[in-house]
């Protein structure tokens, strides 16, 4: 079901609301595999300048989660959305076409662009390439995807959004299963961080650094 509103992370019978935005250069099936993920069903015809908010239940790792999915328009630098999906999303599902060199190498780009504005090398990246039906109009090399998703810090799946569902159903819940993994220990380490005695230590703990680094001043300054 479509929906342009604003998503906040609520918890839903011990797993929060998932959010994932869909990324990737015009024709490469983001829509497809969205809408496969969804219904089961393939559509090929799409309109490139839609943008909308869809979300489903579904069942991660035995935890009943609602996930929002973010379908965005052609990817273009400095592109506005109604909603950013960089600083909306827990997790990041980028589509190239194995047929098609330059929507690789823009997926690449988007990779960079993503960490660098997130910050945080754990937010989940998923990387898609689509169209694996079409092996004889192959143009990207599995194995050098493969080695840069993992140098990248990415996963990775290849996939038919019109001939294999289930290889879509599969990257799907890879990423959520991601995500939610990420978001407990995320919040793990918060609820560590609240509790008294472990913000006592860390308060002591900053106060001898101050204090050994108010000293080396002291020194080097007589120097």
């Amino acid at each position: 079901m479509a929906d342009d509103k604003g998503h906040k992370h609520v918890a839903n019978g011990g797993c929060r609301d998932i959010n994932i935005a869909v990324l990737g250069a015009k024709g490469v099936g983001k829509s497809a595999m969205i809408v496969r993920f969804l219904t089961g069903r393939f559509i090929g015809d799409y309109d490139s300048q839609m943008e909308a908010i869809f979300s489903t239940s579904t069942t991660v790792d035995g935890k009943h989660c609602t996930v929002h999915i973010m379908d965005t328009a052609t990817h273009l630098s400095g592109q506005e959305f109604k909603e950013d999906p960089v600083t909306w999303a827990d997790g990041f599902l980028l589509v190239f076409s194995l047929t098609d060199v330059k929507s690789y190498r823009a997926v690449q780009d988007l990779v960079e662009t993503l960490r660098r504005a997130r910050e945080d090398v754990r937010t989940p990246i998923l990387v898609a390439a689509n169209k694996s039906d079409l092996v004889h109009l192959r143009a990207v090399s599995l194995p050098d995807t493969e080695a840069s998703c993992q140098d990248q810090g990415c996963l990775f799946a290849e996939v038919s959004a019109s001939e294999d569902p289930d290889s879509v159903q599969s990257a799907f819940t890879t990423l959520c299963r991601t995500v939610r993994a990420v978001n407990k220990k995320r919040e793990k380490l918060s609820w560590t961080l609240q509790r008294p005695a472990v913000a006592a230590k860390l308060q002591i703990r900053q106060s001898l650094r101050n204090l050994a680094e108010k000293k080396w001043r002291s020194r080097t300054s007589t120097f």
